[in-house]
């Protein structure tokens, strides 16, 4: 790997230096000097930081690097952006173009990575046969535990985690399920609710930060697709049905040695939400 530092335009402002976390920009009597070339992460920041262009890298794509404009950060829009996002469950049966996505992954590829290891993948899924597939798969499992609390023995174990806090996850789903299995019947998909597209987002599995990595790029996935008009929501339980399933993961295609942590579906919204939702007030806990 080469980096070369170019004297004749440097200033020797020395934020090279102070912006490298590996240590690979050091101040040698006033000059930036680079000191340890083979330990760079390929984080980008030198070329980021350095106002002049006074620093050339074999090892990142140039092309990509470009001067930000700080008259297009807007706080408002921002604001407007996360309060607004809601997560969509109707959808309009309308194809997104490939481009599109592309667009929105190519975007969400800037999100930052855990010493920028740059290891998260997207699997792009909008073979409508094989979303069926996975919805089926999922909503089969659940009304076969809906149909075992109501004989017994299962009436008696339903009873008895009823007894318990941790109780309110599972009956917010269990006590309205005959309703939801007469709205399937009708054409209703209540887990990738007819999405066009299901975007899953994996990495190396067991790898530390794997389910950060992802995790953070999803929620850039679920704001900047509503910046273009898009509509999403993300499936924790695909996310959890895949972590079990081998049959589902086969059915993705999933690459040997990846994880999925973050499932989103998108598509265009049936309609669309004026209003901001409410909140509750966040539990903040000042520790000065």
């Amino acid at each position: 790997m080469k980096i070369r530092w170019i004297e004749e335009k440097c200033i020797k402002c020395m934020l090279c230096v102070k912006d490298c976390i590996s240590a690979v920009w050091r101040d040698i009597d006033g000059i930036p000097k680079i000191v340890a070339p083979d330990d760079c992460n390929r984080c980008s920041h030198c070329l980021a930081v350095c106002p002049q262009g006074a620093i050339e890298h074999d090892g990142l794509d140039h092309m990509q690097i470009k001067k930000t404009d700080a008259a297009l950060i807007n706080p408002e829009v921002y604001e407007t952006i996360a309060r607004g996002r809601r997560s969509v469950r109707r959808y309009k049966d309308k194809n997104i173009p490939d481009e599109l996505i592309e667009k929105v992954i190519n975007l969400v590829n800037h999100t930052p990575t855990a010493s920028n290891s740059q290891n998260v993948g997207y699997l792009v899924v909008s073979d409508k046969k094989i979303l069926r597939k996975i919805s089926n798969a999922i909503f089969v499992f659940s009304t076969k535990i809906f149909y075992f609390t109501k004989k017994f023995p299962g009436n008696l174990i339903y009873k008895i985690i009823k007894l318990f806090p941790v109780s309110d996850t599972i009956t917010r789903y269990i006590e309205p399920m005959q309703y939801y299995i007469d709205e399937t019947k009708k054409g209703r998909d209540f887990i990738l609710h007819n999405a066009p597209v299901l975007i899953l987002v994996h990495a190396p599995k067991g790898a530390i930060f794997s389910n950060e990595n992802c995790n953070i790029s999803a929620g850039n996935i679920m704001n900047y697709a509503y910046s273009l008009g898009l509509g999403t929501c993300y499936i924790g339980f695909l996310n959890l049905s895949l972590k079990y399933s081998k049959k589902l993961r086969n059915l993705i295609k999933l690459p040997k040695g990846r994880m999925i942590y973050a499932c989103i579906i998108m598509g265009y919204p049936a309609y669309k939400h004026a209003n901001t939702a409410s909140r509750k007030k966040p539990a903040i806990k000042w520790v000065r």
